[in-house]
C-alpha cells in the first residue's frame, strides 16, 4: 500500500513540474511576444499602422508619425492607410488585382487589403503621402490578423522608406542615359569621319570600326568587333581592299 502511495506521489510530482515548465515556457513566450511588439511599436525605422477589420487605423507607431507627419491621435479611429495612400495607385491596383485575381475589387483599403485577407502573402511598392502633402515611396508588407477561430479582425501594414533606394535608381538611370548619349555621340563621330577609324581597349581589342574601316578590311563591324587590332595591321602597309583576315 506504502508503494502504491509513493508512486503515486512521483506521478503527481512529474505532472506538477511537467505544467510548471509548461507555464513558464507560455510566460516566456508572452514575454517574448511583449517585448516583440514593443520593439515594434517604438522602431522609428518602419512605420507599422495596425487597424480593425474595416481597414479603421488603431494602432500608428512611433515610425509611421515619424515618416507621415501624424501624430497617432490625429490619425487613430479616424483614417484608414487608404486615405493616406496616392488615390492613382489604389486605382491602378485594384484593377491589376482585379484581372490577376478574376475578381471586382474596389479602389481604396480594399485594394491594399485584399491579398492577404485570401492568406496570399503580399508585399507592395506604395505612395504615401505626409501630412505636409509631400509624398514618399514605401515598400509596404501586409498581413491579416486572425482571432482563435481564424476570423479577420484587422490588418498590420508595416512599411518602409524607398527614397533612398528611388534616388539611386533614378541616379543610375541618369547615368545609364549619359553613357547612351555618349555612345551616340562617338559613334556619330566616328561615322562621319571620311578616313577609316577604328577605336581599342588598353589591350588592343577592336571596340568600334566605321564604315570605311569595314569598306577597307572587307570585314563586317560585327566581325572587327573583339578581334585584335593586330589583325588589320597590314592595313597600314597599304594592303589591297578585303585583303584583311576576315
Amino acid at each position: 500500500m506504502s508503494g502504491q502511495i509513493h508512486r503515486s506521489a512521483l506521478l503527481d510530482g512529474d505532472a506538477g513540474k511537467a505544467e510548471a515548465i509548461t507555464e513558464v515556457r507560455r510566460e516566456a513566450a508572452l514575454l517574448k511576444t511583449g517585448a516583440l511588439q514593443d520593439a515594434i511599436f517604438n522602431s522609428a525605422n518602419f512605420s507599422s499602422i495596425a487597424t480593425d477589420e474595416k481597414g479603421v487605423i488603431q494602432l500608428f507607431n512611433v515610425g509611421a508619425e515619424r515618416m507621415l507627419g501624424y501624430t497617432a491621435a490625429e490619425v487613430l479611429d479616424k483614417i484608414t492607410p487608404a486615405d493616406i495612400s496616392d488615390p492613382q495607385e489604389l486605382i491602378a491596383r485594384a484593377k491589376a488585382l482585379s484581372l490577376e485575381l478574376g475578381t471586382p475589387i474596389t479602389p481604396g483599403f480594399e485594394a491594399l487589403v485584399f491579398k492577404a485577407s485570401r492568406g496570399i502573402e503580399d508585399i507592395y511598392e506604395l505612395t504615401y503621402f505626409r501630412k505636409d502633402g509631400t509624398r514618399f515611396p514605401a515598400v509596404v508588407s501586409v498581413t491579416a490578423l486572425r482571432d482563435a477561430q481564424d476570423t479577420i479582425i484587422g490588418y498590420l501594414l508595416i512599411g518602409t522608406d524607398n527614397t533612398a533606394r528611388k534616388m539611386v535608381e533614378a541616379e543610375q538611370m541618369k547615368l545609364d542615359q549619359r553613357l547612351r548619349d555618349q555612345q551616340f555621340y562617338t559613334r556619330s563621330l566616328i561615322e562621319s569621319n571620311i578616313d577609316a577609324l577604328m577605336t581599342t581597349d588598353p589591350s588592343g581589342i577592336i571596340t568600334d570600326v566605321n564604315k570605311q574601316m569595314e569598306a577597307l578590311t572587307g570585314c563586317t563591324r560585327d566581325e572587327l568587333i573583339g578581334a585584335h587590332s593586330r589583325a588589320t595591321s597590314p592595313i597600314r602597309s597599304g594592303p589591297k581592299r578585303g585583303s584583311s583576315s576576315c
